[in-house]
């Protein structure tokens, strides 16, 4: 399933070598546009083997059915495990999971693959209005704090059992998000989700949520198999959201 990823290597201005996978739809016509999909894998799937990264979420986008009705482009980076012989992840060298504060400037990992993000745009035929960012557990960190920090580049996002800085719920309050989290989870707090779900509504926007009672921390077999997922994701768009927001002002 996995063998249409290709396999590449990114460095950015970090000088972070960053292993990559990248999945294109199968017939490219001429002028048409696709949308893209990142997905930040968690911190079990760390490394430069630039294969483990694969191992959850990515199936769902690779299967022939979802490629047949969902073209699109899945961009899968790998976070080291060290930096300069620190642990390292997407975020930093730890989430403060309970009291979680942005930092000033993206940390190294998280830097250089939305900079991998960027170079993708403008190398193949992405449209930018459909552009989406998921992520679990680590990644799912990963994927609010890309949205906080760039919410005019994404069309969707799927958080699943991460979390985020609520102060910036605002900022990214027309993005619309479906979050998933299970009740249970001894790794990320469920609070996690919680709390930016609540700030998001408080702040206007109407994120979508799904906890999964009796659940612990693999939340994300269950999220990525929500029938309705794909078609939830690829029916967003930047200029739907602008005019969805335009009409509540």
């Amino acid at each position: 399933m996995f063998e249409d990823f290709g396999r590449y290597e990114f460095v950015g201005t970090s000088n972070l070598r960053m292993p990559y996978r990248l999945l294109a739809p199968r017939d490219l016509s001429s002028g048409a546009k696709y949308p893209l999909v990142v997905l930040f894998h968690g911190s079990g799937e760390r490394g430069a083997d630039n294969k483990k990264q694969l191992l959850n979420g990515a199936a769902r986008f690779a299967r022939p059915e979802s490629r047949t009705q969902h073209p699109c482009f899945v961009l899968v980076p790998q976070c080291p495990t060290h930096l300069n012989k620190q642990p390292i992840m997407w975020t930093g060298s730890r989430e403060e999971m309970h009291e979680l504060k942005l930092a000033p400037e993206p940390a190294a990992p998280l830097q250089t693959a939305l900079e991998l993000l960027f170079m993708i745009q403008g190398k193949y035929p992405i449209d930018p209005e459909r552009i989406y960012v998921t992520g679990i557990s680590m990644g799912g960190f990963a994927t609010w704090e890309a949205l906080i920090r760039h919410p005019q580049n994404f069309a969707g996002a799927v958080p699943v059992c991460g979390g985020g800085d609520v102060r910036f719920a605002d900022r990214i309050k027309h993005v619309p998000v479906w979050a998933f989290h299970g009740a249970e989870d001894p790794v990320v707090p469920v609070i996690c989700s919680q709390s930016m779900i609540e700030n998001l509504e408080k702040a206007g926007g109407h994120p979508r949520y799904t906890e999964y009672p009796g659940v612990g921390h693999n939340s994300w077999d269950r999220a990525f198999a929500e029938p309705e997922l794909l078609a939830w994701l690829f029916s967003q768009a930047k200029w739907i959201s602008a005019l969805e927001q335009s009409d509540v002002l």
